[in-house]
């Protein structure tokens, strides 16, 4: 972290001084996430002055985070508002440790979330007429995908860029296009579809 965002994240502490109250409340449910902001980043710095500095600067972690602490979130909209362009829907169960590398335009709306979740720029994820996907653990979500429908996402797996997926995919596979076709599986080269 160089001195000039320490010094910013720093003089920034009277308005994040609800956010830490209720970091420290919610702290089992929101550590991973920052472990995992810090690491996408490079930051060494402790979890709290990291915690900090994320918020200040990552106007998209803020939804993550709002969403997590719940109904709190309204006593602190007006310190730091939140992104208006990456939706998290409500009524879904979300994992730990969930990465959104810059996800502006994207709409995040499944029946549940595994650990480790990551999901990049312009996704959406939800409804098609009645249900809504079940995403695995550690599964990365690649720009411009489109995932609806009461389908699953298997662990392990990556959804490519501009990809959309409207039936299952197996765990540990890498899938793209539209519609989405399995290209590999296991670590093997493969040419399947859903």
């Amino acid at each position: 972290m160089n001195r000039f965002k320490l010094i910013i994240t720093l003089l920034n502490i009277p308005r994040l001084l609800l956010h830490i109250l209720f970091y420290l409340q919610k702290r089992n449910i929101c550590r991973d996430d920052v472990v995992v902001q810090l690491k996408h980043r490079r930051l060494h710095c402790s979890e709290l002055l990291g915690f900090m500095y994320i918020l200040v600067f990552d106007k998209t972690y803020r939804n993550l985070f709002y969403w997590r602490i719940g109904k709190l979130k309204y006593l602190c909209y007006y310190w730091l508002p939140p992104h208006p362009c990456f939706v998290i829907g409500i009524n879904q169960n979300i994992g730990k440790g969930v990465l959104g590398i810059h996800p502006y335009g994207t709409f995040v709306n499944a029946e549940k979330i595994g650990d480790y979740f990551s999901v990049k720029n312009n996704v959406t994820i939800g409804y098609n007429k009645t249900d809504r996907p079940v995403i695995g653990n550690n599964v990365t979500v690649n720009a411009n995908a489109v995932i609806v429908g009461g389908i699953s996402i298997g662990d392990n797996s990556i959804v490519g860029i501009g990809s959309v997926v409207m039936k299952s995919v197996p765990a540990n596979c890498v899938v793209v296009g539209n519609p989405a076709r399995i290209i590999r599986r296991n670590g093997i080269r493969v040419n399947e579809t859903l």
